[in-house]
């Protein structure tokens, strides 16, 4: 499954916005073609213009398995899991009662470990977008 169509691409420092020439340490975030990224205390509020869809939060810590993902969807009430687990990325997306779909993933960006998640007004193809970002996040070189 491609996600590459219109995507954009945001270069933050989950603190602040760079809207210049990114630093060193900046985190590429690549957006689907009229998504925007607004940095919060916490991290990042990710979505089309008006509506966050996905939050990014940088952890201590290792990137867990997608197992603990897994469990952790369950706990609240997740059906029909799909596991993604790869190096250094680990993913579940799932289904939250009859009409909600959902994601959690983490990926080792860097030094850092980013955790990803979609929020209740994503839709089923808003999922697959975020999942698809939180995969190709990378460190603005």
């Amino acid at each position: 499954m491609s996600h590459a169509r219109g995507l954009g691409c945001v270069v933050v420092l989950l603190v602040a916005c760079a809207e210049s020439k990114p630093a060193p340490s900046g985190l590429r975030v690549p957006l689907p073609a009229g998504w925007v990224a607004t940095a919060g205390a916490t991290g990042l509020a990710v979505g089309p213009k008006g509506r966050v869809v996905v939050t990014l939060e940088t952890r201590p810590g290792e990137v867990p398995r997608a197992s603990e993902l897994r469990d952790a969807a369950v706990e609240e009430g997740a059906t029909e899991v799909l596991v993604d687990d790869g190096d250094g990325y680990a993913a579940v997306r799932y289904r939250l009662g009859p009409e909600r779909d959902a994601f959690l993933a983490s990926k080792r960006v860097g030094r850092r470990t980013v955790f990803c998640a979609s929020t209740a007004q994503a839709t089923p193809t808003e999922v697959d977008d975020g999942l698809a970002l939180c995969r190709q996040l990378n460190v603005d070189d």
